[in-house]
């Protein structure tokens, strides 16, 4: 008898269980023919809406009712069972708010992007929510807001709406009936099928719920509302194929943050997301009715923007550029960003999409080389610049692995006795087909990106080692970049490399220039000092061409001058300043207790000249050209011996400049 009603219990139990399950699942029925009804009932009254509004087509724009509009407002909130609507335009801009007329729209509520509004506009289909009003103020106990599209003469959408229904009675109705079905379907399944079929029924909800997730995910990129890269691309063919984008009436947009990693690393992955809402709320703001855009990938967006003018993309563009500029209050804390902006128009040759893409890219590759937060239009030229700086670039990142890289010397004479003092390391990079890449065009490339510093710390040791097995009365000159002293970790690399190969530090002669004076100064003054203690001679290089020279002399207490070359090959033009002013430079340098080094030296007046006025050290084509290490060996035999004379190489200075 125990058993037995234990037994009892359990069934009870049981079929309790299960009435509460059917009840659970009616719910969801309930739920969907709630549902079912709003979107039927906000159609319905969307098309009544859209055939009784006066000059919808302006409210969408101004989204500011005249009384006319007002009067049919008020009306049309009192039909069925709408309370309340908002409405956005052919954007999924947000324009106008029923009950909130009269009242400005929050700061950057027109200009923001709802993404239910975006996917009615794209896929035609409601998106409909059933809310639970009764903790909510001026809310109806049930209600749902369905989000429809407003239909223009034509029939295609001209805008959504968003239709607050009062569903209280009708769910109170759906109950009342199924509630009876709810005892009688709970023991039905307890009967027939029991846990398998409630499980089922879980399993199918979650599959149709994770289906419509994964096919939104597909189609909408999740940060900024936008369209994502597939579906992009998807529904520019569909529009190509419809006759409704023509590519030769469309600018191709290519937009990317400046400096977006910087706002990742300082302020979070989570400000930074932030940010790129608001970039694609700047950009949804500007869209017009037959625009398409989306977020490729990172910071970068495309925009296609058909049918406008000159004036009209112009507009379009600098008014993004404007709107992202605008300060945006993330977290508490006031950001500011910028937009490097590449622009493709037609141009003939029936391009398709993806190369007018690739076009858009280049022109924005160019606006950040030329410094970001500017827009570049595409010209032909352009691609060959941009190929030929890539493939430098590729010379550049790869170079010290490939063994790309290599030393050239060129000699530094004293002029008493023509002997050789030493040399300056050159650096010369060869690009995949074994051609030499001038230093003016892989150096400033090799700055920007930061190879420089391991390209820099490279050079240095292999010119210490090179110069180990030179006589002992010779030094080498290396140049610095100034991004060399970022890490302060310069003098460590010269003391270690002048340990490792047992190099006097009086032989190593560190040439800097007065941008490094200017742009590191913070940090470079006290390396230089170190850099001194160790014993290195710090040089000045291209003196003269400078703003502030003369305060740098004795601020940073250089051991040598270099010349410019340009205050030596003007000696023997026009009335004769040049020979004073590098007197002056010379004399200058040897109050200061400084040697002097003339580079540029091409002819043998010009040789002659700097002798009269006592130059410490000459380096020039008429000493000498850079060479490989391979032919150092020959040139010291020759010239450790013999008097130094040289022919006279007026045709060498271009290819001096070339030589760097």
């Amino acid at each position: 008898m125990f058993r037995g009603a234990i037994v009892f219990g359990f069934l009870i139990s049981f079929a309790a269980a299960m009435f509460w399950t059917a009840q659970s699942g009616l719910k969801s029925t309930v739920d969907s023919a709630i549902a079912a009804n709003a979107e039927r009932k906000a159609r319905n009254w969307a098309d009544y809406l859209a055939h009784t509004m006066p000059d919808l087509d302006a409210l969408l724009q101004t989204g500011v009712p005249d009384e006319a509009q007002n009067a049919t407002i008020e009306t049309a909130v009192q039909v069925g069972d709408v309370f309340r609507f908002k409405l956005f335009d052919a954007n999924g801009r947000l324009v106008l708010i029923s009950d909130e007329r009269g009242t400005p729209l929050e700061p950057g509520a027109k200009a923001d992007h709802n993404g239910h509004a975006r996917s009615v506009l794209e896929t035609g289909a409601a998106v409909i929510e059933v809310n639970d009003g009764t903790e909510k103020a001026n809310r109806p106990d049930l209600y749902v807001e369905a989000y429809v599209p407003v239909p223009g003469a034509d029939g295609k959408a001209v805008g959504v709406v968003e239709v607050y229904l009062d569903q209280s009675q009708v769910a109170s109705l759906f109950r009342a009936n199924f509630v009876q079905l709810a005892f009688v379907l709970g023991g039905v399944l307890l009967l027939m099928f029991g846990v398998p079929f409630v499980a089922y029924i879980v399993k199918m909800r979650q599959q149709v719920r994770t289906g419509e997730k994964v096919r939104m995910l597909s189609l909408v990129d999740q940060i900024t509302g936008l369209n994502n890269r597939n579906s992009f691309f998807q529904q520019a063919e569909e529009r190509r194929r419809n006759g409704k984008l023509d590519l030769a009436r469309t600018a191709v947009i290519f937009i990317d943050i400046d400096k977006f990693k910087a706002i990742n690393d300082t302020f979070g992955h989570k400000t930074g997301d932030e940010f790129l809402r608001h970039v694609g709320n700047a950009i949804s703001s500007h869209l017009g009715p037959s625009d398409l855009a989306a977020r490729i990938g990172g910071d970068e967006f495309v925009l296609l923007a058909v049918d406008r003018t000159d004036e009209e993309l112009y507009d379009l563009i600098e008014g993004v550029r404007t709107t992202v500029s605008e300060p945006v209050r993330l977290d508490g804390i006031a950001i500011t960003g910028h937009l490097s902006v590449g622009v493709y128009l037609e141009q003939g040759g029936g391009l398709g999409l993806e190369d007018r893409m690739h076009k858009a890219d280049i022109a924005l590759y160019q606006a950040k080389l030329l410094g970001r937060n500017t827009c570049v239009v595409f010209t032909p030229d352009l691609e060959d610049t941009i190929a030929r700086r890539r493939l430098v670039e590729e010379a550049v990142i790869c170079g010290l692995s490939a063994d790309r890289f290599e030393l050239y010397f060129q000699p530094l004479i004293d002029p008493v006795g023509s002997r050789v003092v030493g040399f300056e390391a050159l650096l010369r990079l060869q690009d995949g087909q074994g051609t030499f890449i001038p230093p003016s065009e892989f150096i400033p490339i090799a700055e920007e990106t930061g190879d420089i510093i391991p390209i820099g710390t490279w050079v240095l040791e292999q010119a210490i080692r090179t110069a180990v097995d030179w006589p002992e009365h010779m030094f080498v000159s290396v140049n610095l970049s100034t991004r060399q002293f970022e890490d302060g970790r310069l003098t460590e690399h010269v003391s270690q490399f002048l340990s490792d190969y047992g190099f006097a530090a009086r032989r190593l002669e560190l040439e800097v220039t007065e941008s490094l004076l200017i742009e590191q100064s913070h940090n470079a003054s006290q390396q230089l000092k170190d850099l001194r203690d160790l014993g290195v001679t710090i040089a000045m290089d291209d003196f003269g061409t400078g703003y502030s020279s003369l305060g740098y002399l004795w601020q940073f207490n250089f051991n040598k001058l270099k010349i410019d070359r340009s205050f030596v090959q003007s000696i023997g033009q026009g009335d004769g300043k040049s020979r004073e002013i590098l007197d002056t430079i010379i004399m200058l340098g040897h109050k200061l207790d400084m040697k002097v080094t003339a580079e540029g030296i091409e002819t043998k007046e010009q040789a002659a000249v700097l002798e009269t006025l006592a130059c410490d050290h000459f380096q020039g084509f008429y000493y000498g050209e850079p060479m490989p290490l391979s032919e150092m060996a020959p040139y010291l035999m020759e010239h450790s011996v013999l008097p130094l004379v040289r022919e006279d190489k007026d045709a060498g200075r271009d290819r001096e400049k070339a030589a760097g």
